[in-house]
């Protein structure tokens, strides 16, 4: 059976990419892999020229993984009622390389991403996940766009 791995984050685009990749995968016959991951929260802030370090005043709390997995959840459930395959993952990693790890974990055959439709000037500073994906991906990936409907 054939693997759409979709990556989501949770974000008001959740459910479009997620329409999208189930549509994806009804049409393919395949089983559809819901992952979330929350990137770690650091624990101190770069400051300055010499990058001197902060450290932050209480301890960080870590992300509460049930209840990201308890919404992934959620999201599955009316696809598993029309008889889709839906399988979830919530991790804590960096992004790029959790979602490429688990191509590999889960066997997927077709990576889904969705695209939030920043501009150049974040893309400089923060960078994309889908555009580092799609530079390091060693299966097809589809990126469902999220904008313009």
């Amino acid at each position: 059976m054939k693997t759409l791995l979709t990556a989501i984050d949770l974000s008001p685009i959740t459910t479009r990419v997620i329409d999208g990749a189930a549509g994806l995968a009804s049409d393919l016959g395949a089983k559809l892999v819901l992952l979330a991951v929350v990137e770690p929260v650091a624990a101190y802030v770069p400051v300055g020229a010499a990058m001197d370090v902060i450290t932050a005043p209480m301890p960080v709390e870590p992300p509460d993984l049930g209840a990201v997995k308890e919404r992934l959840e959620q999201l599955a459930e009316p696809f598993r009622a029309k008889g889709l395959a839906v399988e979830t993952i919530a991790t804590t990693a960096l992004p790029v390389e959790e979602i490429l790890h688990q191509a590999e974990a889960t066997k997927a055959t077709m990576l889904v991403l969705g695209s939030h439709g920043h501009g150049a000037l974040f893309h400089l500073f923060a960078g994309s996940v889908v555009t580092s994906v799609l530079k390091k991906a060693r299966i097809p990936v589809t990126v469902i766009p999220v904008h313009g409907n």
